[in-house]
């Protein structure tokens, strides 16, 4: 029975329980929420069971571990919760289980090495806590390993190292401490399957572990540099606040406006975005993903997460960072925060409803009549025409196309996307704002509102304007004032149509 992919309510219906033939079911990305039921266990001839990308949610049925002969087993991406029962063991005819992307709390149980023809385990983003139990050195046959985003502790057990058939393997952002293991399959690990750990060490890209003797001294050392230290601050802090506190008394009218930002914890990150979920993904971009989140209070985010694995995501992020902190306008994306650690490095920024300038032009759902790309094309001038001449260090932004401009509740366009922007300093010249971006075309608009001959005099005034910014010398293309000024100068006589209003205005 497949019935994948829809957009099934409510909750999963127990009268699949009298299926007792039933070899393969799937419910998988619906919307399905409340118990499992808890006659699952009856169908005893299953051999697939996915339930993957729904709202189910409380403790997993007790009878769900008599399925002796079940093969796949997959309840990611749900709100399952309670711990693990150690009747797992009893499933040994499991070849893969994903129960990622849950709220399973306690301990992995030590019954689950019993499962020894298992070749994929995912417990990815739960809140797992202990240790690795040792008896998972039975499970010979595993190839695939991840239990990352945990609370799981203790060391990496160098039992581990039998695991020979074992390719992937992933405990990224948990506690584990002590020495990672090299023999066997760990001799082709890299960093990333051990990031944002509490004190791994002994890896090429980490600290050598300590003695005992070494620790003890080095707690020593770092007590009594934390003493001085903490006397430094706090002479520093009084020295700041007794000198601001001056200032505010003798010249209130020269202190710096309030710019600070809302910090902003990883931990609420993930827990808005359900663990970055596909979900929640918004869209992917060239050095990462942008997922959409939720708070508590009602407030709508859009968070965009760089792949630290990409060549330039680093160097991609601090650029974003550099320009957006300071900048300021209705027609630029605005910055709420960022999140940043070793391992993890996003933005938040403020969420645009009706998606990109792409969308809206190519997917043939959304049709924009020409007075909205009128209307969004000077939204887009006025955001440049910041960046040239509004702040004072000019800033180029390299990579403007429709993908990189996003749309308000009110249609109105935000430039987006800084990450190869270029901040011009004093006598820098064209040469150094050479940049190899995306390639720029006209690409042809069948547009439905009115009749095309009522439009010619408006698109050709257009195709004009364009055509002067794309001359092949610098000194005769447009600078932004001047398009931002023919832009609000257009002939919209032929379509009928009002000069566009002073909303448009900065």
């Amino acid at each position: 029975m497949e019935l994948g992919y829809n957009k099934f309510q409510g909750p999963c219906p127990s009268e699949l329980c009298y299926l007792l033939n039933l070899g393969r079911l799937s419910l998988s990305s619906n919307l399905l929420s409340g118990r499992l039921p808890s006659c699952i266990g009856n169908i005893t001839s299953l051999r697939y069971l996915y339930l993957d990308s729904n709202n189910l949610s409380f403790n997993l049925p007790s009878n769900l571990w008599r399925l002796r002969d079940i093969l796949e087993l997959n309840l990611s991406t749900n709100s399952f919760s309670g711990s693990f029962s150690s009747e797992n063991e009893n499933l040994k005819a499991l070849i893969t289980v994903d129960l990622s992307v849950n709220n399973f709390l306690g301990d992995i149980p030590t019954a689950i090495g019993g499962l020894q023809s298992l070749q994929a385990l995912s417990l990815k983003h739960n809140r797992l806590q202990g240790f690795i139990p040792e008896s998972m050195k039975n499970m010979l046959e595993l190839q695939y390993l991840d239990l990352s985003f945990n609370n799981l502790t203790g060391e990496i057990p160098n039992s581990r190292e039998v695991l020979q058939n074992l390719v992937y393997f992933n405990v990224s952002f948990n506690r584990f401490r002590g020495p990672i293991p090299h023999g066997g399959p760990f001799a082709n690990f890299t960093k990333l399957s051990f990031l944002s750990n509490e004190a791994l060490c002994d890896a090429p890209w980490l600290q050598p572990c300590q003695t005992l003797e070494q620790s003890s001294r080095k707690k020593t050392v770092l007590f009594v540099l934390l003493a001085l230290g903490s006397a430094v601050v706090a002479m520093v802090v009084s020295f700041l606040v007794i000198r601001k506190w001056r200032r505010k008394i003798m010249s209130p009218s020269n202190l710096d406006p309030d710019t600070t930002f809302e910090r902003v914890s990883f931990h609420e990150l993930r827990q808005i975005t359900n663990g970055f979920s596909e979900s929640a993904l918004l869209g992917s971009g060239t050095f990462g993903s942008v997922y959409k989140g939720i708070r508590e209070n009602g407030m709508t985010w859009a968070i965009k997460v760089f792949d630290l694995q990409l060549d330039g995501a680093f160097k991609s992020f601090n650029r974003e960072c550099e320009v957006l902190r300071c900048l300021r306008h209705r027609n630029l994306t605005m910055v709420i925060s960022a999140c940043s650690n070793p391992d993890l490095k996003a933005l938040i920024l403020e969420y645009m409803p009706n998606g990109s300038l792409e969308k809206r032009l190519y997917s043939g759902t959304h049709i924009l009549n020409i007075m909205q790309r009128l209307d969004i094309m000077i939204d887009v001038a006025c955001g440049l025409e910041y960046l040239h001449y509004g702040y004072p260090t000019p800033v180029i932004h390299c990579d403007l196309k429709p993908s990189n401009i996003l749309l308000d509740q009110d249609m109105v366009g935000h430039v987006c996307d800084f990450g190869i922007a270029k901040l011009l300093g004093d006598g820098e010249s064209v040469v150094q704002t050479k940049t190899l971006a995306t390639f720029g075309y006209i690409a042809p608009v069948h547009l439905q509102d009115e009749p095309v001959k009522n439009k010619i005099a408006c698109i050709s005034s257009i195709l004009e304007l364009a055509l002067c910014c794309t001359a092949d010398a610098s000194k005769d293309r447009m600078t932004m004032n001047d398009v931002l000024k023919h832009s609000r100068r257009l002939n919209f006589n032929s379509l009928g149509l009002k000069p566009l209003k002073q909303r448009r205005m900065v």
